[in-house]
């Protein structure tokens, strides 16, 4: 699901441009331009008081931008007020009416909107099929699950057929094994009914199951906008590469010798190579990211060669065993950390390693992406 492309040559569904938003001296949203593809699940992520939720808020006219434009199909909405966007709103606390069963939460936007009987009835046992709540309809809310709550929520607030339905982080009041599965079903039923949604969370491991497309907010600014994968691989920046999953960050510094370029680093006590092609001042500072599923663990070799590529030595200094998992932290001779995980059962001489135990950590300059920022 995640990484379902968007048409690069289809006209943006919703548009958002140069907006920001201030409150007092304070910049929530400052100067962010996005476009969201129709038939999208798109995430925003960032931490707290990064400007995802105020620029979700602005999306659904629950705040006035200071500057900027949104539209949608080509509508200017920036001073549409909210009951007349074609949008809707699932906000993290569900909001469901307490003294209401679950067939009048849903029914209560289009009973405000005058439906018919016959057709808001109909309306709402499509939306109890399609949340899989077809037999709850009597059940007031404090009768149901977290899980339950949740898809009551969601089907109210697509009972009126929005175009945009903007997702508040939805998810986070659930258990983690509950979590999991609401994702699942939410994936499913917007990839059923094509509803562009918008969801933001800051919790990466979420955006990246759901999403078509993530875009990574910090400090009001929108980073850097990508499909799952694209952002775990080629972050933009330290910040993405560490927000996005866990990193091992090496600093390196650059030098020349004649037409080479050489990266030594004081981290690894040797120097680094990556395949990208970036042209580097001399002297310049920068830093090599790689994951830890892509750093290599062996035993420490005997009269290793100094100023060794992309390879360092130190000692194993935790093993955390998770199952399928293992995650493991080695502290080179530079007293820098790094973390390693595999997903794959020890065999052979590694099999043998453990706490104290000199190592060698290496890794392909494939696996390797340069950060000059």
């Amino acid at each position: 699901m995640a990484d379902r492309a968007t048409d690069k040559g289809q006209k943006p569904f919703l548009r958002i441009h140069n907006i920001s938003k201030h409150f007092a001296e304070v910049r929530a949203v400052d100067e962010v331009s996005l476009d969201i593809q129709q038939g999208e699940f798109f995430c925003l992520l960032g931490g707290s008081g990064s400007g995802k939720s105020t620029l979700l808020r602005m999306i659904a006219g629950l705040e006035t931008a200071t500057s900027g434009h949104i539209e949608i199909e080509g509508q200017d909405v920036t001073n549409v007020p909210p009951w007349s966007r074609p949008v809707n709103m699932m906000f993290q606390s569900y909001a469901l009416f307490p003294h209401m069963n679950v067939e009048k939460n849903i029914a209560y936007g289009l009973k405000q909107d005058n439906w018919p009987k016959e057709e808001m009835d109909a309306r709402v046992q499509e939306l109890l099929d399609l949340v899989q709540l077809g037999e709850y309809g009597k059940r007031k809310p404090n009768q149901l699950s977290g899980g339950q709550r949740q898809r009551v929520a969601l089907a109210r607030a697509l009972a009126r057929k929005p175009k945009v339905l903007l997702l508040d982080e939805p998810l986070s009041a659930l258990d983690k094994k509950l979590r999991e599965e609401t994702q699942r079903q939410l994936v499913a039923i917007q990839k059923e009914i094509g509803t562009t949604f918008i969801m933001v969370t800051h919790d990466q491991e979420e955006a990246m199951s759901i999403a078509t497309r993530i875009g990574v907010m910090d400090r009001a600014k929108l980073i850097q906008v990508e499909a799952p994968r694209e952002m775990y691989e080629r972050p933009a920046n330290k910040m993405i590469a560490g927000f996005i999953g866990q990193v091992n960050l090496f600093e390196g510094k650059v030098s020349r010798k004649g037409n080479t370029q050489i990266i030594t680093s004081v981290d690894t006590g040797g120097t680094l190579e990556v395949s990208e092609k970036i042209a580097l001042a001399d002297g310049q500072v920068i830093w090599v990211a790689v994951r830890p599923e892509r750093i290599l663990l062996k035993t420490k070799p005997k009269g290793r060669a100094a100023k060794a590529i992309n390879k360092a030595n130190g000692k194993l200094t935790d093993i955390m065993y998770l199952g399928g998992i293992t995650h493991i932290q080695v502290t080179l001779d530079s007293e820098h950390p790094v973390r390693i995980t595999i997903s794959e059962h020890w065999d052979g001489d590694e099999a043998k390693l453990k706490l104290g135990d000199a190592v060698e950590i290496s890794f392909e300059k494939r696996a390797a992406r340069l950060l000059v920022s």
